[in-house]
């Protein structure tokens, strides 16, 4: 039997919640090839456009993990991939995956996370690519804000039912990015990783308590000399 592509079957008219749930199934199981094309494009203008300064890349960890950090700017995304040299999977709102962008945005490492409910399946799929030794970033914050917010829950229910391993990363001046005619310095800060618990179902109260610890251990490394160590665990 032929396999239908996501844009072939968005043009067929496929219901959008089979649609996002296919986009799940393509993340569980497959590289995003198109990412590593994308990330040899944009890095190295990345680096002509703003003077990188990273420090910390001797926490990075081997395996899967949870690259979580704040969120200043649309661009913090390619700043993480900078810093760890790794491919990376990120959430989308799922609104940006019912038009035939969501095929491009899959092949580039984006699956589909609704916005206003409890997702299960693209907690599920967060874990899973976790188990399978990749790596998830995920900007506890949610959206982006020019000024620390409380954590969403969410990247802390994510760490526990995977059992995962999360760095904490602190991105500095990337908003600086959104004045033209600039050269503005970036720096990120990588910090010692957090090991959190495995817990199949966690409590919202318990995620919620997490995903704070692990915003509190990104914003401490905006402190020179200052490295975020703990041990999370699932009874809080």
């Amino acid at each position: 039997m032929r396999r239908t592509s996501a844009a072939g079957a968005l043009a067929k008219g496929l219901a959008p919640a089979e649609l996002l749930k296919r986009y799940h199934r393509r993340t569980r199981r497959r590289v995003p090839w198109l990412q590593t094309l994308a990330l040899a494009l944009l890095l190295p203008l990345l680096s002509l456009v703003s003077r990188v300064r990273i420090a910390g890349r001797e926490h990075i960890p081997d395996g899967g993990y949870i690259a979580a950090a704040n969120h200043c700017s649309t661009l913090d995304a390619l700043f993480v991939a900078l810093a760890i040299r790794r491919r990376i999977r990120f959430m989308g709102k799922s609104e940006l995956f019912n038009g035939r962008w969501g095929w491009l945005l899959n092949r580039l490492g984006a699956f589909p996370v609704q916005r206003g409910v409890w997702d299960t399946d693209a907690f599920e799929t967060a874990a899973t690519v976790l188990r399978r030794g990749r790596v998830m970033s995920i900007f506890p914050e949610g959206g982006v804000h020019a000024e620390r917010v409380p954590a969403k829950s969410g990247v802390g229910h994510i760490a526990h039912l995977a059992g995962a391993t999360v760095l904490p990363l602190y991105l500095d001046g990337t908003r600086s990015l959104y004045t033209p005619w600039r050269w503005p310095k970036v720096r990120v800060v990588i910090g010692v990783p957090l090991h959190v618990e495995e817990h199949a179902q966690p409590s919202r109260e318990e995620s919620g308590r997490t995903a704070q610890r692990i915003l509190d251990a990104i914003y401490d490394l905006a402190e020179p000399g200052v490295h975020a160590v703990a041990e999370v665990r699932a009874d809080g």
